[in-house]
Parts: C-alpha cells; structure tokens; sequence
C-alpha cells in the first residue's frame, strides 16, 4: 500500500497554543529547530519536546485571528483546563511541504511498514509494538503527519493492528520546519472549572 498524503492547500488551518511568555521567534526559526528524537524503540509518539504539534482553528474573531483550537477544545472538555490565558499562534505549511495523511488505520499501518521501529516490548500486546520510526520519517524528507478526527477514532483503540492511542484529537505532528508561523492570538474560551 502506497503511502498517502495532503497537499499543504488542504491542510485546515493550523495553530500551536503556548503560554504568553513563550518565545514565537523559538518556533519561526528553523535554526532553532528541535529535531525529531525517537525515544529508543517505537513509540505511539516522538521524544516529548522535539518537533511541534499543532492543530485546527475551531474559532475566530472577525478579522480571522485564532481565538480556539481542537487542543484548547480538548484540554476543557477532558482536563477542565482554563485556557482562557492561552496564546494561539497559526502555523502554515510551506507550499512544498510533504504531509503524510492517516485518515483510517491503513494509511497508518502503510507508514509502519515503510517506516518501522524498532518493535516496543512494553506496548499494548494487540499491536505488537508497532510504532512509525518518527526520526527515519523526518531524514526522508517528510515534513508533518496529520491526524484526521477520523482518523483518530480509527486509531484510538483498535481491536488489534497498531494504534495511534494518545494522540487524543485531530493534529498534526510537525517533523521538520517547513511552516512558516503567522499571528499570534490570545485563546478567547474559558473553562467552567470552579464554577459555582
């Protein structure tokens, strides 16, 4: 099975949320890059603090600046976060960026076979261990991997076949720099935690 891809004009409109006090110009600058590190053997995600994570614009203000994303969504609704101080910066792919697509578990189980890690002894038994080797992914040329909704349902907790469990909503993981980075917006959304 062929590997299947997005061009970079399909991608929805992407943003990282961060603190106020993060440096943007850490992320804008490809020399400043933090690699893509695997973590020894396979694993449902790359070394935490490599590459970059982003994902869709769920709303914004009138002139289209950011002001909630799939991550903010998910943080209230499952960790009852208050990301109402969250930033929101927009990331947009290069116009050659090459952006892998799981839209199901066999375009997921396809980067495997391509790109296989070294099988994970402590995963869960019904995937057997089976990872994407994130770092080969990255020094052949692949840009980013974006998880569709759908694709993550697919992937979550499968009856068997590999799994992207963790990954927990639409995303997508930035192997390499090819985004240029746009405004940066603060979150506008509020959780209820501590409601009365």
């Amino acid at each position: 099975m062929s590997l299947v891809t997005i061009t970079p004009a399909a991608l929805p409109p992407q943003v990282y949320a961060h603190d106020a006090d993060h440096d943007v110009r850490l992320t804008s600058d490809p020399t400043r890059w933090r690699p893509v590190r695997g973590i020894g053997t396979g694993w449902v995600k790359p070394h935490a603090g490599t590459g970059l994570w982003t994902s869709p614009v769920t709303a914004h203000r009138a002139d289209r600046t950011p002001t909630d994303s799939a991550w903010l969504e998910w943080s209230r609704a499952e960790m009852d976060a208050d990301t109402s101080s969250q930033m929101l910066t927009e990331v947009w792919p290069t116009g050659t960026a090459r952006l892998l697509l799981i839209d199901d578990q066999a375009h997921l189980a396809a980067i495997i076979a391509a790109y296989p890690a070294e099988p994970n002894p402590y995963a869960a038994p019904r995937n057997g261990g089976r990872y994407p080797d994130w770092e080969a992914l990255a020094a052949d040329g692949w840009d980013g991997v974006y998880l569709t909704d759908r694709g993550q349902w697919a992937t979550r907790l499968p009856r068997s076949g590999p799994d992207l469990y963790g990954w927990d909503l639409e995303s997508c993981l930035w192997l390499r720099p090819s985004y240029v980075v746009g405004r940066t917006g603060c979150s506008a959304a509020r959780s209820g935690a501590g409601a009365a």
